[in-house]
């Protein structure tokens, strides 16, 4: 704040500036409640923020587990199914050469 000057033309006496400070004594006090009003918002919107950013990253981490679990679902059963395909070759057919016919008789 600039120092008082005795001599300045735009002043009109001791009660002119005393009015003059107090309307700018309660500009200020009325910016500094609007200020605070802003700030106690402005934490409300980054608390919701940070809720929002947490969900996101749970759900994000639950994506890849379901995705892993998938994968390696997938994976076992191609596995299987190469397995059981590699072991239809392998199956004993019954030796029907050596037993006696039905038929024979």
């Amino acid at each position: 704040m600039s120092p008082r000057n005795n001599h300045d033309p735009t002043s009109s006496g001791e009660s002119g500036n005393t009015n003059v400070q107090e309307a700018d004594l309660q500009e200020m006090e009325d910016v500094n409640q609007s200020l605070d009003a802003l700030s106690c918002v402005l934490d409300v919107v980054e608390q919701r923020t940070d809720d929002i950013l947490s969900q996101l990253r749970e759900l994000l981490d639950s994506n890849r587990e379901i995705r892993r679990q998938l994968a390696q679902d997938k994976d076992n059963a191609s596995s299987e199914e190469e397995n059981d395909d590699g072991n239809d070759d392998m199956v004993e057919q019954p030796d029907t050469k050596n037993e006696p016919s039905a038929n024979a008789n």
